[in-house]
């Protein structure tokens, strides 16, 4: 079974996409904080990870803008390779650009619904296997 990591501070919005990965066929673990989801991914074990825009640091903060690509830059300062698509309601070129070059490798707004996500959460697994199973590197977790 394919596993993700969801990380988004609305509790409820993570709930319903949680439960609709599941219907799909993907484990779901869920991060509602910064700390949280970055404590969690010191344990690589994740098939990718679908991360908001912005997120809160801690449970009474206040989210701040851009903070969910501080844990991308944390994942590839490690060297980590995972699959990490950004998916959040924040719309435009500005953002997009941002998540990209903090090192996302994909960029998706919730109104785009739930198939789309799937397609494309599919297709980054897919590379990603395709990239492990031709490389000895240790930062491959699937």
């Amino acid at each position: 079974m394919r596993s993700i990591l969801l990380i988004d501070d609305e509790t409820e919005t993570s709930a319903v996409l949680a439960q609709s990965l599941q219907r799909f066929g993907f484990h779901v673990e869920t991060a509602g904080t910064l700390e949280v989801a970055l404590r969690v991914l010191e344990q690589p074990r994740f098939n990718a990870v679908l991360l908001e825009f912005n997120l809160r640091s801690g449970r009474k903060a206040r989210p701040r803008t851009g903070a969910g690509l501080e844990v991308v830059r944390r994942l590839r300062a490690t060297g980590m390779m995972t699959p990490v698509l950004i998916f959040t309601a924040m719309e435009g070129e500005l953002y997009v650009r941002a998540s990209l070059e903090a090192g996302a490798d994909d960029f998706i707004l919730k109104t785009d619904g739930i198939p789309h996500l799937l397609t494309r959460l599919r297709a980054q697994i897919g590379r990603s296997k395709s990239l492990c199973r031709d490389s000895e590197s240790e930062t491959c977790n699937l």
